[in-house]
């Protein structure tokens, strides 16, 4: 029989992963600072359009983004300062996500994380688990620093490496500071026991967030 777990289950079992995961790692979740930061939402934009240029898939993900204002000023408008495990405010949107007429296709989130000091982008949605193997599927991280102008593209490749049910980047060096990401692409996930109980999901709408380094 085939298991498929809603977004919501999903995005419950991460967060009690990173919080257990804050609790070995730090003890005690860190405060955050009196004074919240700020950005120039116009230089995010323009970065992250900057880091995608060249690349077809990331172009279109971004201008997906840009195109829905609201969203990009969820995703933009405050970082996300809990660490080890920052989760982008705007979800990503795909074929084969969950929900109505209300929600849409909800899919699950991207996420920063900074266990050990290394910083990871990562991913975690349904439905079922992410399949170890991602063949024929690629999911990638647009990404812009505010803080000192480095970006990339980087594949989200490494499964339950940091925690479990997300699948992330290999650390980062993008320095201290704002960094602006927006997760796109493809993913294979397990549905049943057997080896061909397998789903593609594609991402249509891209998770973005701006997160603390």
């Amino acid at each position: 029989m085939k298991q498929r777990f809603t977004v919501r289950r999903r995005i419950a079992v991460a967060l009690t992963s990173a919080a257990a995961a804050t609790t070995l790692f730090t003890g005690t979740a860190a405060a955050a600072p009196a004074a919240q930061p700020t950005a120039d939402l116009g230089a995010a934009a323009s970065g992250l359009r900057a880091a995608a240029a060249g690349n077809a898939d990331a172009e279109a993900a971004i201008e997906r983004l840009i195109a829905s204002p609201r969203d990009v000023a969820k995703g933009l408008g405050k970082p996300v300062l809990t660490l080890p495990g920052q989760i982008f405010p705007v979800p990503a949107y795909s074929d084969t996500g969950q929900g109505g007429e209300v929600l849409g296709q909800l899919y699950g989130s991207g996420v920063a994380t900074n266990m050990n000091n290394e910083f990871r982008f990562g991913f975690f949605g349904g439905p079922g688990s992410i399949a170890d193997n991602q063949t024929g599927a690629e999911l990638n991280v647009v990404w812009y620093s505010l803080a000192n102008g480095t970006s990339g593209i980087t594949r989200l490749d490494q499964n339950n490496k940091v925690v479990p049910t997300v699948i992330s980047t290999a650390p980062l060096n993008v320095g201290k500071g704002m960094v602006v990401g927006a997760v796109y692409g493809s993913l294979w996930h397990k549905v049943g026991p057997k080896a061909e109980d397998v789903v593609k999901s594609t991402i249509w709408m891209p998770s973005m967030g701006m997160v603390m380094s």
